[in-house]
């Protein structure tokens, strides 16, 4: 025998399917996904659900006392159509006239910004401090982990978000992201799957990220093929976009110049390379390793080569004929090495 309560709520919804027959659409409550609301501001319906029609619209300044709910480890309470139908109990609601949508909503008390805090900034909806348990949180962790940085040097500044999405509650939910941008500017898609594998919530958001670095700056201004030593660079933090390259700091000391630098610059890593070890037109000891045999060859270089470089080197012979090319991996000063099988020409 089924309950009184299916009863009812059965007879309500025919209520409801005869009035949107009469062609008067019911009143709709629609909960929203996630609110936040300030730890001393009192909550009502209308904060947590968009109300449509004049039926929902009465019951706006109805309170919705969050005491009677629990919280998650992050301070979220879920609020869903059983909970909120319990609490709109001596509201008077004419349910036959209203239709309740959407949910569950998640709820959590936070502490808010003063009036003008982050002003002239980006929409404080969409670039504010990331509250635990919430999409914006875990985003910013995961992008933490993509520049391997510590989340205490990382500056993340949303631009632009789906409404909504970032302060969704993540409770119980496993994330998805993939990033489709380029350089410092991260642009995600970010989906939020229940137990099910269902998408609860999906959407995509952007930001420009920072990471503060250990980096080399130039105490003065350096020429082109200067090699640096340590009265050229000091070591300095900065905040850098993501999608800079410095020079890794500890192995600057040593290197050359690729181009003109000038002094205050931080030193990327395509500024600096390794000195020239070999000199178009110098003489070579090149070893020449076979499988049986390892012999050294006296030959020119062709052209300039640095460490781990392969450049073009020609035997040097008493004749024309014997002066063959081929090609060898630059070692260091004045020596090269060939395996057996290298280009001739």
């Amino acid at each position: 025998m089924r309950s009184i309560r299916t009863i009812l709520l059965a007879t309500l919804a025919c209520l409801a399917a005869a009035v949107r027959v009469a062609g008067q659409d019911p009143s709709t409550i629609e909960l929203r996904s996630t609110v936040l609301v300030g730890l001393e501001e009192g909550l009502t319906l209308a904060d947590i659900a968009e109300l449509r029609g004049s039926h929902a619209q009465d019951l706006g300044p109805t309170p919705i006392e969050l005491d009677t709910l629990s919280a998650d480890a992050a301070g979220w309470r879920r609020i869903d159509a059983q909970a909120l139908r319990s609490m709109l109990e001596g509201a008077e609601a004419s349910w036959g006239l209203l239709e309740l949508r959407g949910g569950p909503c998640y709820v959590r008390s936070v502490a808010m910004a003063s009036d003008g805090e982050g002003a002239g900034g980006n929409d404080e909806r969409v670039d504010r401090p990331a509250t635990p348990g919430t999409v914006r949180d875990l985003a910013e962790r995961w992008i933490a982990q993509r520049f391997k940085a510590p989340l205490h040097d990382l500056e993340v500044r949303w631009t632009s978000a789906t409404e909504g999405l970032l302060d969704h509650a993540t409770a119980g939910l496993t994330p998805y992201f993939d990033d489709a941008g380029l350089s410092d500017r991260m642009r995600l898609e970010i989906v939020m799957y229940d137990e099910q594998a269902s998408a609860v919530v999906r959407g995509r958001a952007e930001a420009s990220v920072r990471i503060r670095r250990n980096v080399a700056v130039l105490a003065r201004d350096v020429r082109k093929r200067q090699v640096l030593n340590a009265s050229d660079v000091r070591l300095e933090q900065r905040w850098l976009d993501a999608g800079s390259a410095p020079a890794d700091a500890d192995e600057v000391i040593g290197r050359e110049a690729a181009a003109n630098l000038k002094s205050g610059a931080v030193v990327k890593a395509s500024d600096v390379h390794a000195s020239v070890a070999i000199e178009r037109g110098e003489r070579v000891q090149v070893r020449v390793i076979t499988p049986t045999v390892t012999v050294m060859m006296l030959a020119r270089a062709r052209a300039d080569g640095r460490p781990g470089e392969i450049i073009e080197f020609e035997k040097i012979a008493p004749t024309r004929a014997d002066r063959v090319r081929f090609q060898a991996r630059v070692e260091g000063p004045g020596a090269a090495v060939m395996v057996s099988g290298g280009t001739r020409q």
